[in-house]
């Protein structure tokens, strides 16, 4: 029997469409279909939401050389899709302990909220910047275009996002619960991990294509340190310098109130 695909319009046989995939009967949305689609997307064994977080966090380098080396696209949740995603929910997370420490110390930090917006927005400029720092320090007669670096950056800023949730949530519980002014994410100790876990990304990624990239993983892991500092520094002079609110600056350990 030849099926008419509702989504590319391309005939075939069989159970699914062999232009797109999509299956050939397509009903109407119930709400047990909605729960079971959104159920499948964060938990599917392959390509499940839930899954590819646990494997950033487990070994991102491993993940980023199937999907850019090996061309596994289909193997894991699209990771264009997942960056937007877990930065969204940095963002917002970061709002809400922004907004909690507000009420409990009474302190109004309108820079705070203006300085979570535009440096999320200019995480999309450190991919780029992260991408070439990667391909200077992986130069090699073997190394990749700079546009896969480029894609590399994006998932190493998808782990530093996952990094972000989860701090984010410990310095909100701990303020809510025991009243104390944390800030994890803002400390030598965390820029010191970051760095490890990116020369760690970087080192499992590289270690099919280049013998021994133990130096160039912890300069990449540095670089992208001085290009959010960079980055951080551009926006309070940029965008804050002439912002005439009440806010209060954290950064490894360095605490600037302009109340």
């Amino acid at each position: 029997m030849i099926h008419t695909c509702k989504n590319c319009h391309h005939n075939y046989k069989g159970n699914f469409c062999t232009e797109c995939g999509q299956k050939n009967t397509v009903t109407a949305f119930t709400f047990k279909h909605i729960f079971q689609e959104a159920f499948h997307a964060f938990t599917h064994t392959d390509k499940g939401f839930l899954v590819l977080v646990k494997k950033l966090l487990l070994n991102p380098g491993q993940v980023a050389y199937e999907y850019i080396v090996e061309g596994k696209r289909k193997k894991y949740y699209n990771l264009f899709t997942f960056f937007v995603v877990a930065t969204a929910i940095a963002a917002f997370i970061e709002s809400k302990e922004l907004a909690i420490k507000e009420t409990i110390f009474h302190e109004n930090n309108e820079y705070g909220h203006i300085f979570n917006i535009y440096s999320k927005l200019l995480s999309f400029v450190t991919i780029p910047l992260l991408g070439f720092v990667i391909w200077v320090f992986n130069y090699s007669k073997k190394s990749l275009r700079y546009s896969e670096y480029t894609v590399l950056a994006m998932i190493m800023m998808s782990v530093k996002s996952l990094f972000d949730i989860v701090v984010l949530s410990i310095n909100y519980f701990i303020t809510a619960v025991f009243k104390v002014y944390t800030d994890l994410d803002e400390n030598l100790l965390y820029a010191f991990l970051l760095i490890l876990f990116f020369a760690y990304t970087n080192y499992n990624f590289h270690k099919k294509i280049n013998p021994n990239p133990w130096l160039s993983s912890i300069l990449t892991g540095i670089g992208f340190c001085i290009i959010q500092i960079a980055i951080a520094m551009f926006v309070i002079w940029a965008v804050l310098r002439n912002f005439n609110g009440l806010g209060i600056f954290n950064m490894y350990g360095i605490r600037i109130s302009t109340n």
